[in-house]
């Protein structure tokens, strides 16, 4: 970022010399990389004397600050980042955060209650999610999960409808289920899912949850139920990238799984891998999906249909050999670097 904003300062000035302002700015950071840090300090503090912007200005003082605690200054630059945090501009967050940092490395008692006002007071910040994991470490140490949700519980009205909000509705539904209270964990994720819906940071972590403790308390078809919610929503990109988030491809296997193993419906089990396929075709785990697709099939003619298609797709996979053994008219595709023989893993 600071380089961003030197390199703003000399591209306004077109071919011409650069501004009073860069030279300072690369000074000080030519003092900073060499150790020089009260030189760096000093050469920043040039800069943000200089007739530049008030962002540059800003973002020169805040460095100068940062580079006098690097100096051995710690109270000259714990002062001018308080300035600077109390000045509620456009580095205070990061001001405030690094006065945070320094208590915690000095083991200060008010620790807590800075990590508490910091989520409150910069809740739309990136730094919110550091200083919250900070806080409830805090807290777990001194209370356990009891403490922690308490914690949670008191910031859950401060920070409503800002960035940190679904971020603490998750974490309260995560202190819910290690204190082994299932219903009202389960609850809490459904209700995280509802409030923040896709595309909110932590809609498929939430619905994943909630399928984990149905299933967990014997409630497997709300466990698919919460899957299949979770992939109502895949939309695929035309352009390079994806939208597919990594709990979406696991979501569809677990519900092939849960109809295999746990409620024994060969039919869905099969038509469940068929949609991996389908939906997933990048994925690297296609042959497997095809392979237990095959395994399932009670018609002999169709599973090597799909034991070919297995083959075609990925004629380096683990399963070349076993489709080749179940199914005498597949051939071994050319320069094929699948294994020689079927592992007795895969058919155990």
């Amino acid at each position: 970022m600071r380089r961003a904003l030197a390199l703003l300062a000399l591209a306004a000035c077109g071919g011409s010399a650069p501004s009073t302002y860069a030279k300072h700015f690369a000074a000080a950071e030519r003092a900073e990389t060499a150790g020089r840090h009260q030189e760096a300090a000093d050469q920043f503090d040039a800069a943000a004397r200089d007739p530049a912007s008030k962002r540059e200005k800003e973002h020169a003082a805040f460095l100068a600050a940062l580079e006098l605690v690097r100096a051995g200054d710690v109270a000259g630059g714990a002062r001018r980042l308080e300035a600077i945090a109390n000045a509620r501009g456009e580095h205070a967050a990061q001001a405030r955060w690094e006065l945070v940092q320094m208590d915690i490395a000095t083991s200060q008692p008010n620790v807590k209650d800075e990590l508490d006002a910091y989520v409150r007071a910069f809740p739309n910040d990136g730094l919110a999610y550091p200083a919250l994991e900070a806080r409830l470490r805090i807290a777990r140490d001194a209370g356990g999960e009891a403490e922690v949700l308490n914690v949670l519980r008191a910031l859950e009205p401060a920070i409503a409808g800002t960035d940190s909000a679904p971020r603490v509705a998750f974490e309260i539904a995560e202190s819910l289920a290690k204190q082994s209270k299932w219903d009202e964990a389960r609850a809490q994720f459904v209700a995280v899912a509802t409030k923040f819906p896709y595309p909110g940071e932590y809609w498929d972590d939430a619905l994943w949850r909630a399928s984990e403790l149905d299933e967990q308390q014997g409630r497997v078809p709300d466990a698919i139920a919460d899957l299949e919610k979770m992939l109502s929503v895949i939309e695929y990109s035309t352009l390079p990238g994806t939208y597919i988030r990594p709990r979406f491809p696991d979501a569809q296997w677990r519900i092939a799984v849960l109809y295999r193993d746990k409620i024994g419906d060969k039919a869905k089990a099969i038509a469940a891998f068929d949609r991996y396929v389908d939906m997933f075709s990048n994925s690297t785990r296609k042959d497997e999906a095809l392979w237990q697709e095959a395994k399932l099939t009670d018609d002999a003619g169709a599973s090597c249909d799909l034991l070919a298609k297995l083959v075609k797709a990925s004629p380096d996979s683990r399963y070349v050999p076993c489709a080749m053994s179940r199914c005498a008219k597949i051939e071994r595709p050319k320069d094929s670097h699948a294994p020689k023989t079927c592992h007795a893993y895969i058919t155990r």
